[in-house]
Protein backbone atom coordinates (compact mmCIF):
# COMPACT_ATOMS: atom_id res chain seq x y z
CA UNK A 1 0.00 0.00 0.00
CA UNK A 2 0.94 3.37 -0.57
CA UNK A 3 1.51 6.05 2.27
CA UNK A 4 -0.89 8.35 0.62
CA UNK A 5 -2.96 6.18 -0.84
CA UNK A 6 -6.09 7.27 0.61
CA UNK A 7 -5.16 11.20 -0.45
CA UNK A 8 -4.31 9.87 -3.84
CA UNK A 9 -7.56 8.60 -4.58
CA UNK A 10 -9.42 11.20 -2.74
CA UNK A 11 -7.75 13.80 -5.61
CA UNK A 12 -8.36 11.28 -8.31
CA UNK A 13 -11.98 11.21 -7.21
CA UNK A 14 -12.59 14.59 -6.88
CA UNK A 15 -10.67 15.52 -10.48
CA UNK A 16 -12.77 13.01 -12.13
CA UNK A 17 -16.12 14.42 -10.53
CA UNK A 18 -14.79 18.07 -11.80
CA UNK A 19 -14.36 16.95 -15.13
CA UNK A 20 -17.75 15.08 -15.37
CA UNK A 21 -19.27 18.17 -14.10
CA UNK A 22 -17.72 20.21 -17.07
CA UNK A 23 -18.45 17.79 -19.50
CA UNK A 24 -22.24 17.78 -18.61
CA UNK A 25 -24.83 15.54 -18.96
CA UNK A 26 -24.17 12.64 -21.21
CA UNK A 27 -20.28 12.30 -20.28
CA UNK A 28 -19.32 9.11 -21.27
CA UNK A 29 -15.89 6.39 -20.10
CA UNK A 30 -14.80 7.88 -23.95
CA UNK A 31 -15.16 11.35 -22.83
CA UNK A 32 -13.35 11.00 -19.52
CA UNK A 33 -10.16 9.05 -21.43
CA UNK A 34 -9.89 11.76 -23.51
CA UNK A 35 -9.60 14.11 -20.28
CA UNK A 36 -6.38 11.81 -19.65
CA UNK A 37 -8.35 9.26 -17.20
CA UNK A 38 -7.13 5.88 -17.77
CA UNK A 39 -9.89 2.50 -18.03
CA UNK A 40 -8.89 1.31 -14.98
CA UNK A 41 -8.94 4.27 -13.25
CA UNK A 42 -12.74 4.83 -14.49
CA UNK A 43 -13.20 1.68 -13.49
CA UNK A 44 -11.77 2.44 -9.99
CA UNK A 45 -13.34 5.49 -8.95
CA UNK A 46 -16.02 6.15 -11.90
CA UNK A 47 -19.01 4.80 -9.52
CA UNK A 48 -18.00 7.47 -6.47
CA UNK A 49 -16.98 10.38 -9.02
CA UNK A 50 -20.62 10.08 -10.45
CA UNK A 51 -22.25 10.45 -6.81
CA UNK A 52 -19.92 13.28 -5.80
CA UNK A 53 -20.36 14.97 -9.53
CA UNK A 54 -24.41 14.58 -8.94
CA UNK A 55 -24.06 15.84 -5.17
CA UNK A 56 -22.00 19.23 -6.16
CA UNK A 57 -24.95 19.89 -9.11
CA UNK A 58 -27.75 19.40 -6.97
CA UNK A 59 -25.98 21.46 -4.44
CA UNK A 60 -25.29 24.52 -6.84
Amino acid sequence: MQPNGGINTRNKIIEMAEAMRSIGDGCTDEDLIREGFTERQIALFGQRATELATAKAKAA
